[in-house]
C-alpha cells in the first residue's frame, strides 16, 4: 500500500501538491540535483497492470536500472509466485524493515530509508493553513475501505481513540467512515476523506498524531507530523516508520491499555527540529546517493538525489 492510500483526496492535483509520485507508479526515476535523470528508478510496488508491465518492459529496454524500494506492504516479500523476479530485477533495496533478512535476500546491498524520509519540512510547513477554526487533541488518519483500513489499524483505533477522549477529554478527528466496527461516539469527528492542506492544519492544531498502523510501510502522515511540530504516538508493531520514534518525536505503544500512560508519559519533545536532522530532501538524498555510486561510480552527482514527483 503506497502511503498515501488513507482516505485522502488523491487525484493527480493533490497528488503533485502532496509531493506523491505520479502516474508512472510503481516507478519513479532518480535525478541528480539539477533535476537530470541519471539512468536508475526507484521500484515501489508489484508490477500489477498490463500497462505496468508494458512500462517495465521500456525502460529496461531503454537500459534503465531499478533500485527497489518498499512503498507496498511487505513488498518485495509476498510476490515469490508472480512472473517477476523483484529481487532479481532490482540490484540494492531501500527497505523499512527492522529485520531485513526476513524480507531480503542478503547478498543484496540494503538501506533503511524509505519514500516518508523525503518529505520537505519547509513544504509542509508552506502547505499547511492558517490555524484551523476547529481544533482537535488528537488526530488519526484511517480510511472508509475495508481493505485500506487493516493497514491503518482501523480495529485498534476503534479501541484507541474513544480511550484518549475520555481520558484526557480530549476532542478527536479521525479520518474514515463510521461502522460497526468503529462506530460514532461523543468526541470523535468523522471525514470520509480531506484535501491534503486541510489535514495538515488539523494536525498542526493537534497534541498528537496517533498512529495504530501496523501493515504500513511508510506511513507518510508521520513524517508529516513531525515536519509540523506534533509529537507522534506510533504501535510498537508498525512495519515501517519505527525509526521516526524516539524521546524527541514521540512514544511507542501496544494497544489501548498501555496508549494512555504512553501519551501521558510525553515530555518536552522537539519532533520538527529532529526531523529536520536527520531526514528531509537532503539527508535521504545523500543516503540514497552512496548506495547509488556504490553500484555505480561513473554517477557524476556528487551531493545528493532526488526522486521525480517526491
Amino acid at each position: 500500500m503506497a502511503d498515501d492510500e488513507c482516505g485522502l483526496v488523491v487525484d493527480a492535483g493533490a497528488r503533485s501538491q502532496r509531493g506523491l509520485p505520479g502516474p508512472d507508479w510503481p516507478f519513479t526515476r532518480l535525478l541528480d540535483a539539477g533535476g537530470r535523470a541519471i539512468g536508475w528508478s526507484l521500484l515501489h510496488a508489484p508490477v500489477a497492470t498490463t500497462a505496468q508491465h508494458a512500462r517495465f518492459a521500456d525502460l529496461r529496454r531503454a537500459g534503465e536500472r531499478f533500485v527497489g524500494m518498499s512503498s507496498h506492504l511487505e513488498f518485495p516479500s509476498g510476490c515469490e509466485d508472480g512472473p517477476l523476479d523483484y529481487q532479481e530485477a532490482c540490484e540494492a533495496w531501500c527497505h523499512c524493515f527492522r529485520a531485513p533478512d526476513a524480507y531480503l535476500r542478503s547478498d543484496l546491498p540494503r538501506l533503511l530509508l524509505s519514500l516518508s524520509d523525503f518529505c520537505d519540512p519547509q513544504h509542509v510547513a508552506q502547505a499547511s493553513p492558517a490555524p484551523m477554526s476547529v481544533n482537535y487533541d488528537v488526530v488519526y488518519v484511517g480510511a472508509s475501505e475495508r481493505w485500506k483500513q487493516d493497514a491503518k489499524g482501523w480495529s485498534l483505533a476503534a479501541s484507541c481513540v474513544p480511550r484518549l477522549v475520555r481520558a484526557f477529554d480530549w476532542r478527536a478527528l479521525v479520518v474514515g467512515t463510521p461502522c460497526a466496527i468503529f462506530p460514532q461516539s461523543p468526541g470523535i469527528t468523522f471525514r470520509p476523506s480531506l484535501p491534503w492542506s486541510e489535514l495538515l492544519g488539523y494536525i498542526a492544531g493537534a497534541r498528537v498524531l496517533l498512529a495504530p498502523n501496523e501493515m504500513d510501510p511508510s506511513p507518510r502522515v508521520l513524517a508529516e507530523a513531525l515536519c509540523l511540530d506534533v509529537p507522534i504516538a506510533v504501535n510498537r508493531r508498525i512495519l515501517g516508520g519505527w525509526k521516526y520514534v524516539n524521546r524527541f518525536t514521540g512514544t511507542f505503544f501496544d494497544d489501548e491499555n498501555d496508549l494512555v500512560d504512553a501519551v501521558a508519559s510525553l515530555g518536552a519533545v522537539s519532533p520538527r527540529v529532529w526531523f529536520r536532522a536527520n531526514h528531509g530532501p537532503f539527508h535521504a538524498g545523500r543516503r540514497l546517493l552512496a548506495l547509488i555510486r556504490s553500484l555505480d561510480p561513473e554517477v557524476e552527482e556528487r551531493s545528493h538525489l532526488a526522486i521525480e514527483g517526491a
